[in-house]
């Protein structure tokens, strides 16, 4: 039987390196570098060294694990529709590390999706639209354990794939990662508890009204159960896992309030709707017993 651990709890309970295990990386763009476009100073100067580490701990765990058998990484990339914003396509700027000029809707260094192809695996540094189904007489379209979407709002959940996929694949932890904290990561992490919480997604939701005291994890998902006595009990809650991992996010100062402030502001908020983790405490229980 799996272990329980309290939800959330003060230390991190094991995350299954499984494919019910998704990384979901919102908006990592280089449009985000123009900071004065988007407010007054930037938060988080740790972002992306941290978001490479969680992409490269999650590729360590595909490199030794069957296909198949391999959680997913799911990048979100935004192309808004207002043509005055940065990251409306074909907008550029001097993005680069050194300053070269970059599309604004293109993938950050720290978060180039690395995709399957027939000839082998390749970096994704622009996507422009999918390939469409393979043609009948190529080759077979290889599994892929990154997948690219695209959004044209804040929320990564309208008009996209996000929740077919999430249970077409029966996902059952949710990492949360990206750009910009308030905003598109702070709606994803509210639309993925509410989805839960209704059962949309990841299993049956809440079906009675329990404690928040009583709930417990396995790693791969969000329970409590009813007693019903005579040594009885019924399961009263079957979700999802999320997890916000709160240094791996960013956000941008605005109405006179410092960008780490608007950050730590929002981190704080969203404890009501997951579970919120840090870099290292992730990595640290990704595979641990």
């Amino acid at each position: 039987m799996p272990q329980r651990h309290p939800w959330p709890g003060p230390s991190i309970a094991p995350i299954p390196p499984k494919p019910t295990t998704a990384l979901l990386l919102i908006h990592s763009q280089y449009a985000y570098r123009n900071t004065l476009a988007w407010g007054t100073g930037a938060s988080n100067p740790n972002y992306e060294a941290n978001i490479s580490n969680l992409i490269a701990a999650f590729r360590t765990i595909f490199a030794a694990t069957p296909q198949g058998a391999r959680p997913v990484i799911i990048h979100v990339q935004f192309k808004t529709v207002w043509t005055d914003s940065p990251l409306f396509t074909g907008k550029v700027g001097p993005y680069g590390i050194h300053g070269e000029e970059k599309r604004g809707i293109d993938f950050l260094e720290c978060s180039v999706p690395r995709v399957q192809r027939p000839e082998g695996p390749v970096f994704v540094y622009t996507f422009d639209e999918p390939e469409g189904p393979p043609k009948p007489d190529g080759p077979p379209r290889p599994p892929s354990d990154e997948i690219i979407m695209t959004s044209h709002g804040h929320s990564v959940f309208i008009n996209t794939p996000l929740e077919m996929l999430l249970n077409k694949r029966g996902i059952k932890t949710l990492l949360i990662a990206g750009i910009p904290t308030d905003h598109a990561v702070s709606t994803a992490v509210r639309s993925a508890q509410n989805l839960a919480l209704t059962g949309k997604w990841g299993g049956r939701g809440n079906m009675e009204d329990v404690a928040l005291s009583s709930l417990w994890t396995d790693g791969a998902g969000v329970y409590s159960s009813l007693d019903k006595g005579e040594g009885k009990s019924e399961l009263a809650v079957d979700m999802p896992r999320i997890i916000l991992v709160h240094d791996a996010t960013r956000t941008f100062g605005k109405g006179g309030v410092d960008a780490e402030t608007v950050h730590r502001v929002h981190v704080e908020s969203l404890k009501e709707f997951a579970e919120v983790r840090s870099t290292s405490e992730v990595i640290g229980a990704l595979g641990q017993k």
